[in-house]
């Protein structure tokens, strides 16, 4: 992995950073969570982000595009 996409990488899992109350939140309530992107076309930032919230405490992230580029 070079340098820049670590970089990415890290950037994309301090966005989905949960709080300690926002994961007590999602452990009290069920622990899913729909991911929402405008549009998607590599998966990538939908891959980090799934990432990067099952390790903040989800039991599952359903991914969900409003468009995507083919």
């Amino acid at each position: 992995m070079t340098p820049e996409v670590r970089e990415q990488l890290q950037k994309v899992i301090d966005r989905f950073a949960l709080t300690p109350s926002q994961r007590d939140w999602l452990s009290a309530h069920g622990g899913a969570v729909l991911l929402v992107d405008d549009l998607t076309d590599t998966r990538w930032t939908q891959t980090v982000a799934a990432r990067a919230l099952r390790l903040a405490g989800a039991s599952a992230v359903l991914p969900l595009a409003l468009a995507a580029v083919a």
